[in-house]
């Protein structure tokens, strides 16, 4: 029953991500806004879990700010809206008795790793890099599953703390699958990039990816928690889900750019 929970409930999000990058740039960018809101406010209650409490309200104001500016896509407007979001969150901790300078310091936190990370998906001009960071994603998560089930035998000591069951051979699988389907991927639709750039960015995005997922664990070990939210079946909340695409945003963007 779980694992069909987790197969409808992957299928879901599958649909609707692949709907709204079909669609066209605006529709992506509604579906991504939204799903910052509810990435914001998972981590919100994550972290009220070990007594830090940034203001929900600011959270979402900083976070409008940012994914406008990103959408609009000029870099002045982009750098300017994220220090205009730092004055914003240091002006309503300190005037707002409620708050401690804990709670500040968690709010940057979230304004960069949700706000910051998830907006460079807006940044990107080009829709047809989009579905790298899917193919990518959920590529390298898959490979690095199945290697690592049927041939892993040496455990990332250096990590168990966070994540006991990594291997390196799960690891190393993850990153040539995502390759391979990336690979396929700009051949057979003729993405505008050459084939070594984009084996170089896979590989490169596909270690962030895994360093995005434990960095996630990392979070839910601290907090207490098994999961971000229960909004996906089987998979749990937005940031369960979107974790490894958050980090790997920002460097599709800047090869995007390329």
């Amino acid at each position: 029953m779980n694992l069909r929970k987790r197969a409808i409930g992957g299928a879901i999000i599958l649909m609707i991500l692949v709907a709204i990058t079909y669609i066209g740039r605006i529709p992506l960018a509604l579906g991504v806004g939204l799903f910052s809101y509810i990435a914001l406010d998972e981590m919100r209650k994550a972290l009220a879990k070990i007594d830090l409490h940034p203001p929900r309200k600011l959270l979402f104001i900083t976070n409008t700010i940012v994914m406008i500016a990103a959408y609009i896509n000029n870099s002045d407007i982009y750098i300017g809206s994220l220090s205009v979001c730092v004055l914003i969150s240091l002006i309503y901790i300190i005037f707002d008795n409620k708050y401690n300078l804990y709670d500040g310091f968690a709010s940057a936190f979230i304004l960069l790793y949700v706000s910051f990370l998830i907006s460079h998906i807006l940044r990107i001009k080009d829709i047809n890099f989009v579905w790298l960071l899917y193919i990518t994603a959920w590529g390298s998560d898959t490979f690095a599953y199945l290697v690592g089930s049927l041939v892993g035998k040496h455990k990332m000591d250096f990590i168990s703390h966070i994540s006991p069951n990594k291997t390196i051979e799960g690891s190393i699988g993850g990153i040539v699958g995502a390759s391979i389907l990336n690979v396929i991927y700009a051949i057979e639709f003729n993405l505008e990039a050459r084939i070594f750039e984009v084996v170089i960015f896979t590989i490169i995005a596909a270690i962030f990816s895994q360093i995005g997922d434990l960095i996630a664990s990392y979070i839910k070990r601290q907090t207490g928690i098994k999961d971000f939210g229960n909004l996906i079946p089987g998979h749990g909340g937005i940031l369960d889900r979107f974790d490894s695409l958050l980090f790997i945003a920002p460097i599709l963007y800047l090869f995007s750019r390329l």
